[in-house]
């Protein structure tokens, strides 16, 4: 089955996952102040939440 790469979101849905986006880089960036530095699982997926978070505000322009 091919994922559906053409679909329609208004600004509201947009600003929705924004912000669950942040909220969750939130949470990741206060866990990674106290897990272990050497673990590098909450750096890689906080700058995949980044980069995600880039691609929307770019769709938005």
């Amino acid at each position: 089955m091919a994922f559906n790469k053409n679909f329609k979101m208004g600004l509201d849905e947009i600003d929705v996952i924004e912000d669950s986006l942040r909220h969750c880089l939130n949470s990741l960036s206060k866990e990674n102040i106290y897990s272990n530095p050497d673990d590098v699982c909450v750096p890689g997926e906080m700058e995949k939440i980044r980069s995600v978070l880039g691609q929307l505000h770019n769709q938005k322009m």
